[in-house]
């Protein structure tokens, strides 16, 4: 990607997107300081010079996109009270996010093991990533309360439903043969068929309060791994 070795562009987000694009190709582990100078046409010094370190790089990506999913998925639940129209958006935003910033998603879902265990970044990683899940704790948790629902295992619903959403991240692609909004509305189907949901939604999603990241490859969006690759 030759633009991440532009001069004239800023060099901290061309760092970013060089971690991004490498961490969910590659993996963390797998990606070195030099690597990434290398993709930025940058010395290891001048990469240093904007990063402190290859972990606080990664921490500092996962944190802002755990926070922007959660600040956007507020936005789009503000002022929406029924269950089933509180869990119809978060499917639809989760779903969303993830096939338009499947880079950096892939990121923020699968590298929280490369974090330092007990280490300051990671325990706020955890604390936002809960801070979000709790959104569809409340809104499962409600709807079974007021009857809406009809739920054996609330936990093992909102993890099937949460990764059917994170799975367009690996598939989702804008040329492909069902649109975003058509994918959404499925899988709004699906999840509200998952709860046996006994009311209909009346709540559509506003796709314009998405989180951006203004990091995210361009050009590369849902880019299968190498392991996919030749499926």
């Amino acid at each position: 990607m030759d633009h991440l070795k532009d001069r004239d562009a800023d060099a901290s987000r061309r760092i970013r997107t060089a971690a991004v694009l490498l961490f969910a190709r590659r993996g963390y582990a797998a990606t070195s300081v030099r690597d990434l100078a290398r993709e930025v046409g940058m010395t290891n010094a001048g990469v240093y010079h904007h990063v402190a370190s290859k972990e606080a790089l990664l921490a500092d990506l996962m944190r802002s996109a755990q926070q922007g999913l959660i600040d956007a998925t507020e936005r789009m639940l503000s002022d929406v009270h029924a269950p089933a129209d509180r869990l119809a958006l978060l499917i639809s935003s989760l779903t969303a996010t993830h096939a338009l910033s499947p880079m950096t998603t892939r990121v923020m879902d699968g590298e929280l093991r490369s974090l330092t265990p007990g280490s300051p970044a990671r325990d706020e990683i955890i604390a936002l990533r809960d801070a979000y899940e709790d959104h569809w704790r409340r809104a499962i948790a409600d709807g079974v309360a007021d009857g809406a629902f009809r739920i054996a295992d609330q936990r093992l619903t909102r993890l099937a439903l949460m990764s059917m959403c994170t799975g367009t991240s690996e598939w989702y692609r804008p040329d492909g043969d069902s649109t975003l909004e058509q994918v959404c509305a499925e899988f709004v189907a699906i999840g509200l068929a998952a709860v046996r949901a006994s009311v209909r939604v009346a709540a559509a999603p506003d796709l314009t309060l998405l989180p951006e990241f203004p990091w995210e490859p361009p050009h590369v969006r849902n880019d299968p791994p190498p392991a996919e690759a030749g499926r």
